[in-house]
């Protein structure tokens, strides 16, 4: 039986290497991106037959559900829902000096976008035998691991705060699917050298961070419901 995924803003970086790495394992998987000329081009320079592209600007609530809409006219479920969109506007601002309608357009697309796509594609996810919910945060969201210096000391308030609210809708929804499923986790690829962060060097290729979500996404064997995850397991809040 086919499985299919949904990974929202993957015309490029970690969403399109996740999309790639889903495909290569025969999943149809249904290929987000808000502009659709670069998710055209993104979908035939995958070249895979069952990757399709699928318009959605998350900010937008009109966009998701059209884009509901467009799935459900080749599936009436989703098996994988990957909520990889989102945007850093605040790289280099100290939280002193960062305005107040840059952070409500990052916490507008990062944390409302996010819970706006769960909330709608939620009855999709459940149709699905094991269905799972996949929201993409960072290490730096972790209030425990940033204050002890454990991950790169980033401040940026904007950016790493919208991150933690993701991780505290992950684990309000994870209470409220308890065990009866489905699963929703927070991962984080760990630093990743991708457009995000203007290429900051260093980091882990897109390839090699979608690998560690693609991991999580496809694991059968421990359920993570409600908890945050790097490559290494379990992360604090």
């Amino acid at each position: 039986m086919t499985k299919f995924a949904f990974v929202t803003g993957a015309n490029k970086g970690i969403g399109y290497e996740i999309v790639r790495q889903l495909a290569e394992k025969n999943h149809h998987v249904f290929l987000g991106a808000r502009n659709e000329e670069l998710g055209q081009k993104a979908v035939q320079s995958l070249g895979f037959s069952n990757v399709s592209f699928v318009q959605v600007d998350i900010s937008d609530t009109q966009s998701i559900q059209n884009a509901k809409n467009k799935i459900l006219e080749v599936t009436d479920h989703v098996d994988l829902l990957i909520n990889n969109a989102g945007i850093a506007l605040d790289f280099g601002i100290l939280p002193s000096e960062l305005k107040l309608e840059t952070l409500r357009k990052e916490f507008d697309v990062n944390f409302f976008g996010t819970f706006q796509m769960i909330q709608t594609f939620l009855p999709l996810v459940k149709k699905s035998q094991g269905g799972k919910i996949i929201n993409l945060t960072t290490d730096m969201a972790s209030q425990t691991m940033f204050d002890s210096g454990e991950v790169h000391p980033l401040n940026i308030l904007g950016y790493n705060s919208s991150k933690t609210a993701i991780n505290s809708l992950t684990l309000a929804f994870g209470k409220e699917f308890g065990t009866n499923g489905p699963e929703i986790l927070g991962v984080t690829p760990g630093f990743t050298t991708t457009d995000l962060n203007g290429n900051a060097p260093g980091g882990k290729t897109t390839a090699e961070g979608a690998k560690i979500i693609v991991k999580y996404a496809l694991s059968t064997t421990t359920n993570y419901n409600g908890k945050i995850l790097d490559e290494n397991g379990i992360i604090p809040w």
